[in-house]
């Protein structure tokens, strides 16, 4: 006699958000889009969602999500026209690449805490898994946009306050005119800046730079799992395996002996395990982090603005205003 088992599991993401209409039960958004061919503005307006158990009336979600985004600033720099100075100049687009890189992670914060995007950008029939799963990418690739403005911090100081000058090439060839740009970037490392700021008394430069840094260590890891070293992983957003497999070695078979003639559960040690990474991410508990390292990059921006003093080295033309 032959026996065929077929079991379907699916990520614990796909229960988290539902929905409802007036007088109507909470269902998933596949259910209710099903039921309600009309999900304009309007509509959703008198709609109650339920995210991880919290219930919140559409309309003030989306008030809600709308302060949330507002209190993401922006940094304001007008960049120079004309700098005499090379290693101002290169400040100075190191310090515009890091406000750009600043934007467009937060855009993608945005986009990894919006609980829901709408029916047109990504069908609701779909059900929440691939709205969860967006919001998971979105999330990862916010984090490496908050790190790529960190290394553009850096490379702001290490040009703007001309530390490359102490530097050695590989060699341990002290830094000479010589040096063509792509030399001197490849001396620009988080422990040299520093290091250099406090060889040089710039204290307070150092403190910004530092202070920022322990603010963002825990995105600046996701990052570098990121991009280094194959991924982070996501809670809830893959089905957890129906079922357990071990592999017993022979000399371990029949140690762990029985209880009433019932073989008891092999050892843990042997269990089959799929490899997964040893970051793992529940978005909804740390999208706050992405948030703080906004601000603090914001404020390591703003302060280096102020470090290297570009009004001081820029060119003026006429007379006082």
């Amino acid at each position: 006699m032959k026996f065929t088992f077929k079991v379907v599991t699916t990520p614990e993401c796909g229960e988290f958000l539902k929905i409802k209409a007036a007088d109507e039960p909470f269902q998933t958004i596949d259910v209710f889009v099903s039921q309600h061919t009309d999900v304009s503005e309007s509509f959703l307006s008198n709609c109650v969602l339920q995210y991880r158990g919290r219930e919140i009336a559409f309309d003030a979600y989306e008030k809600e999500y709308a302060d949330f985004a507002n209190s993401m600033e922006f940094v304001h720099f007008a960049r120079p026209a004309m700098i005499v100075d090379s290693s101002i100049n290169a400040a100075a687009y190191y310090t515009h690449k890091a406000i750009e890189c600043l934007q467009f992670a937060r855009f993608f914060i945005m986009k990894s805490a919006l609980l829901l995007d709408t029916n047109e950008n990504l069908n609701w029939k779909q059900g929440y898994i691939p709205q969860f799963y967006f919001r998971c990418i979105y999330f990862g690739t916010a984090s490496t946009w908050l790190s790529n403005a960190f290394d553009h911090v850096l490379q702001s100081i290490y040009w703007g306050l001309n530390l490359f000058t102490s530097a050695k090439d590989r060699n341990d060839q002290p830094y000479d005119a010589s040096w063509d740009t792509k030399k001197i970037l490849e001396n620009c490392t988080y422990e040299f800046v520093v290091g250099e700021l406090k060889a040089r008394g710039l204290t307070e430069c150092r403190k910004h730079l530092t202070g920022c840094s322990s603010k963002i260590e825990e995105v600046r890891k996701w990052a570098n799992y990121i991009k280094h070293k194959g991924g982070i992983d996501y809670k809830y957003l893959e089905a957890e395996s129906p079922m357990e497999a071990f592999f017993v070695p022979i000399e371990e078979v029949g140690k762990a002996g029985s209880q009433v003639g019932i073989p008891m559960k092999p050892d843990e040690r042997f269990k089959l395990k799929d490899f997964k990474s040893p970051v793992e991410v529940d978005i909804d508990e740390k999208i706050s982090a992405l948030v703080d390292a906004h601000k603090a990059i914001f404020d390591s921006i703003t302060e280096t603005i102020a470090d290297i003093d570009y009004n001081n080295h820029s060119m003026k033309f006429g007379g006082e205003q």
